[in-house]
């Protein structure tokens, strides 16, 4: 079955990444196909019919692992849209960054299939990623999530994977530490920045403090944390109950044990092949200078 969208209405208010944006303006029409399934329905465009495949193949393997991960069950029956046209993407997320997003409201999941094949991306953990965020938002509703939580869980259990379309490359949370420039984590509580690098970084910190919080007190500690927001427990008394101390405290923690660990020659050790690539350039440049000098040196004596 084809259907046409013309808009998306209320379905794409909310994203993991711009929760807090304001909603994307109506969009031009695009040809969807549909495949439903017992426990999910996937929309697609025409030349993804093979991943939507896929989805519906995965999705409850997926559902199963997460049910019994959290020890909670997915009821809800969500949407999957698979986007292959990237400028239509991107003009619903208005980032270039982004590779997928997903809407709790309306247990909704698109994905930008454009870019999967991008490093570290696989349909797998991208889809796993967004369910995380379903499972979490269906069974805590009566307290604010936070945006850094909720976004840590979910990278936590994907495998570090995130919805930002990231290759290798430097640690925006080395270099905060670095410079004390890092984002409170009560900065990114309701919603990330939106600028590149800010962005990056919320989602580093975020990442890094559910591991944190994951090494040194157990896997237990965050599902128990977890538990306590379902019950109603703001997040505060979640930590209390759970860790035997505030958000602050953990976060106080978590700090000073990534700075000790977060040295200059660290910094310079990961960024080593910067570093001789400018030595490089430099050197070039010193050895024109030096073919200059003696080129000139030639002329003049050849003058006498």
């Amino acid at each position: 079955m084809t259907i046409k969208i013309y808009k998306l209405k209320n379905i794409l208010f909310i994203s993991l990444v711009i929760f807090f944006l304001p909603a994307p303006q109506p969009l031009l029409a695009i040809q969807l196909e549909s495949l439903p399934s017992p426990e999910l329905t996937v929309r697609f465009e025409p030349p993804l019919k093979g991943i939507a495949e896929d989805v519906v193949h995965i999705y409850p393997l997926i559902k199963s692992d997460l049910e019994k991960t959290f020890g909670w069950e997915m009821p809800f029956r969500p949407a999957v849209f698979l986007i292959q046209d990237k400028e239509y993407f991107q003009r619903l997320t208005r980032n270039k960054l982004i590779v997928a997003f997903a809407a709790p409201e309306q247990n909704l999941i698109v994905i930008d299939c454009s870019r999967l094949h991008i490093r570290p991306h696989r349909l797998d953990q991208i889809l796993k990623h967004e369910m995380v965020h379903l499972l979490l938002h269906h069974q805590i509703r009566s307290v604010h999530l936070p945006r850094w939580f909720d976004e840590g869980v979910a990278q936590w259990l994907s495998e570090g994977v995130a919805e930002l379309l990231v290759a290798p490359q430097k640690s925006f949370f080395e270099e905060a530490l670095l410079t004390g420039r890092y984002i409170p984590l009560k900065d990114l509580k309701h919603s990330f920045p939106t600028d590149k690098n800010n962005l990056m970084l919320a989602y580093e910190e975020s990442r890094s403090f559910v591991a944190f919080i994951s090494d040194k007190y157990g896997d237990d500690s965050i599902f128990e944390i977890l538990e306590y927001l379902q019950k109603g427990n703001e997040i505060h008394t979640a930590f209390t109950k759970s860790l035997n101390a505030s958000p602050e405290e953990i976060e106080d923690r978590w700090i000073r044990q990534q700075r000790r660990q977060t040295t200059w020659f660290i910094f310079l050790a990961g960024h080593i092949y910067e570093f001789l690539f400018l030595a490089g350039a430099f050197l070039t440049v010193i050895g024109f200078i030096r073919f200059l000098i003696k080129k000139r040196n030639y002329r003049d004596e050849d003058d006498d």
